[in-house]
């Protein structure tokens, strides 16, 4: 690796909250390496295995989960041609079922998937291939577009609900009226209940309005703001939904360009169906239930052959392995992209 050794950087994360870990120089991998199979030559063997014993050794159990989901990551990149960018992975302690992306190709995974999933490949792969297509389908703009209209529409409610009390105190006795209709309250009395308006933003919208002025703006504007982010809401979860099954399908294609058994995606859901919230309507996922039968159905020769060809096709033209190390907040492991393994001054021309 690059100037500091790899366990060193190992022993920075291990002291790092991300991961509680102990360090543990000089531990090797002693169980069997089931991604060695996808690594046809001794080069490559020698490489993962190398990598292993760097994160088992220095951050000792979460290391087993740090090493298979960088394998997963590692091979997904290379056979889908997604290893142009570095990927980063994060992985929690945390007894919860759940992984998700975020920003800077960010992937997390919480303990408690890797828990329910432990020991099966694909059904991790699956999960793994499902965060990343989050990622390279452009889910995540979309998200902060959704949340910038939130937060315009908490302005807009703000502003009518401060012209609303400014006209109603111009009126004398009618401001009474008018508000303590809408917040169940004499105006002046009147507190937020709802809080789902920011305080940064009605300080400055709100600014130069006494305290019982201020109180009856908030409380009128959490009214507003309720009429108004139904619809919004509504599009949004129709987006959250499509956007998950998106990426259902197109992670599906990337494990099984990858090698992996496609039937894992199946087993991965089978373990969301067992939630308590699985079932409960309005969720911002589909039904665990129908994204089972929905990949169920795409598992066909038809539909794998030709991403297994076209995998193999990409492999052949990325085939070594992608190097590992430390991101630059410490909280993470980033996936060097296949341009990003070597030193500055190897790199530089001459």
């Amino acid at each position: 690796m690059k100037k500091a050794t790899i366990q060193r950087l190992f022993a920075l994360m291990a002291a790092a909250a991300i991961a509680v870990a102990t360090f543990i120089p000089g531990v090797q991998a002693k169980a069997p390496d089931p991604f060695l199979a996808f690594t046809p030559n001794k080069q490559a063997d020698a490489f993962f295995q190398r990598a292993r014993a760097d994160m088992e050794g220095s951050l000792g159990r979460v290391g087993e989960d740090y090493y298979a989901v960088y394998r997963m990551v590692e091979r997904i990149s290379r056979a889908n041609g997604l290893d142009e960018q570095p990927w980063r992975v994060r992985v929690t302690t945390d007894d919860v079922l759940n992984a998700y992306a975020s920003e800077l190709n960010m992937l997390t995974f919480e303990g408690g998937i890797l828990e329910q999933l432990s020991g099966d490949t694909a059904a991790i792969s699956c999960v793994v291939g499902h965060e990343m297509a989050h990622h390279t389908q452009g889910h995540l703009p979309k998200r902060v577009e959704a949340q910038a209209e939130i937060a315009a529409l908490q302005e807009q409610a703000l502003i009518d609900a401060r012209a609303e009390v400014e006209s109603a105190n111009r009126q004398g006795n009618i401001f009474n009226a008018v508000i303590g209709a809408v917040t169940g309250a004499v105006g002046g009395s009147t507190r937020s209940t709802g809080g789902r308006i920011a305080t940064a933003t009605g300080g400055r919208v709100l600014e130069g309005l006494n305290e019982a002025q201020t109180n009856d703006a908030i409380a009128r504007a959490e009214e507003l703001y309720e009429e108004r982010i139904a619809e919004l809401d509504a599009e949004y979860l129709e987006l959250s939904r499509d956007n998950e099954t998106e990426a259902d399908n197109v992670g599906y294609e990337y494990v099984v360009r990858a090698g992996f058994d496609p039937s894992g995606c199946a087993r991965a859901m089978g373990v969301l169906t067992r939630t308590e919230t699985s079932r409960l309507p309005g969720l911002t996922h589909p039904k665990p239930e129908d994204r089972v039968v929905a990949l169920t159905a795409l598992n066909t020769p038809a539909v794998n052959q030709p991403l297994i060809s076209s995998g193999e096709a990409n492999l052949s033209r990325s085939p070594n392995p992608l190097e590992y190390n430390l991101s630059r907040d410490n909280s993470a492991i980033r996936i060097e992209s296949r341009y990003g393994s070597q030193d500055i001054d190897d790199g530089f021309p001459q």
